[in-house]
């Protein structure tokens, strides 16, 4: 079968992007367009044989990017690609411009089917523009079944013009699985990724407190950005040491962290899929996370991680006190983990589902 040239595009999901191209490689001729200021990041991420391609963009919030995105018409043209496969995109320039090709059909992949609770990041008015776009928009990737449901609802969107692929792992953008070993004494509970309140750091912290009354040393290492850490370290009983590491992670530091750590905890109230969770896949490592979104479909609840119900502090903190107390848990679920990333996680795998869905859109394209 001849293979697809493709393009990519994405202005946010670095990680994720990353990742997938590298497995889209296996597949198809591969493009990846993406604003210059990504370059510098992605070049020791991605593949030789994926053709980077930076693009001049003003910042996210500055109009003139609406004048930026023909250039990505242009070379779709010019590199006669078959598909151009978007990231959801928060620009609402780039939304509202389209990227349009001489009948390329476009392959979107919606991250996030709704803002999340307390994320300021958001730009004001990607979405609603995004979701006018829909109609050029040949098929549409989400990562869960229940996120493909809520997305067809919220959107009005042909159900059969929307396909599931999940995530793969993500450790392997930063070198893949560490080697097993011990975990540290006394024990480390990770907490990875920016900070919001949809990700239920408090109602972490007072679990943590409740463990650390019988686990001496006990620490919580919080490692990333977002909204002001105070309030949550003000809920720190005095028995529970944490490790604060609030900041953007260096990529250096991200091994480090993952390495030490002996479960990552994800107690979100409220998700539609978690990078920070496939990382810790990525690298080994089980997790205890919330029931919520597109979380529950990423943990096999018992295989690779526990899924405990969200915003159930006392259920929260039995779930840590299994893995923190059980080596056999913990073992288990590490070998669960380790099978799965070789599986459904798998990149490659997950870029010829991705190919897929490509065909399917070009197919869609040929019978209009």
């Amino acid at each position: 079968m001849t293979k697809l040239r493709v393009l990519c595009y994405h202005d946010s999901y670095d990680d994720y992007v990353g990742a997938l191209v590298n497995g889209l490689a296996d597949h198809v001729d591969l493009w990846l367009a993406h604003p210059a200021s990504s370059s510098e990041y992605l070049r020791p991420m991605v593949r030789d044989d994926v053709h980077l391609v930076s693009i001049a963009m003003p910042r996210l919030r500055d109009p003139r990017r609406f004048l930026a995105v023909p250039a990505l018409g242009r070379l779709a043209a010019r590199v006669e690609a078959d598909v151009v496969h978007v990231q959801q995109s928060a620009d609402p320039w780039f939304n509202l411009r389209q990227v349009r090709g001489a009948g390329v059909p476009r392959v979107d992949t919606i991250h996030d089917v709704t803002p999340h609770p307390g994320d300021r990041t958001a730009v004001p008015g990607a979405r609603f523009v995004h979701r006018l776009s829909r109609r050029s928009i040949a098929r549409y990737i989400t990562h869960a079944p229940l996120l493909r449901d809520d997305f067809v609802a919220r959107w009005r969107v042909d159900p059969a013009n929307v396909d599931v692929v999940a995530m793969g792992e993500l450790g392997s953008v930063y070198g893949g699985r560490l080697p097993h070993r011990e975990p540290a004494v006394p024990p480390r509970v990770l907490f990875f990724g920016r900070i919001w309140p949809y990700k239920g750091l408090d109602r972490l912290i007072l679990a943590m407190n409740e463990l650390a009354r019988s686990r001496p040393g006990l620490t919580l290492v919080i490692a990333g950005a977002g909204e002001p850490i105070g309030r949550y370290v003000a809920l720190a009983a005095p028995q529970l040491t944490l490790d604060l590491r609030n900041r953007r992670v260096a990529e250096e530091e991200v091994r480090e962290v993952f390495s030490d750590a002996t479960v990552a905890c994800f107690p979100y109230v409220e998700a539609s899929q978690s990078a920070a969770l496939t990382m810790a896949f990525g690298f080994g490592l089980p997790v205890v996370a919330s029931r919520v979104g597109g979380l529950s479909y990423a943990v096999a609840d018992g295989v690779d991680g526990l899924l405990v119900a969200p915003d159930d502090v006392a259920a929260l903190t039995a779930a840590l006190a299994r893995v923190l107390d059980e080596p056999e848990l913990r073992a288990r679920l590490r070998n669960g983990v380790a099978e799965r990333n070789a599986l459904d996680r798998n990149w490659s795998t997950i870029g010829a589902q991705t190919v897929e869905v490509y065909r399917r859109a070009i197919g869609d394209a040929s019978a209009r």
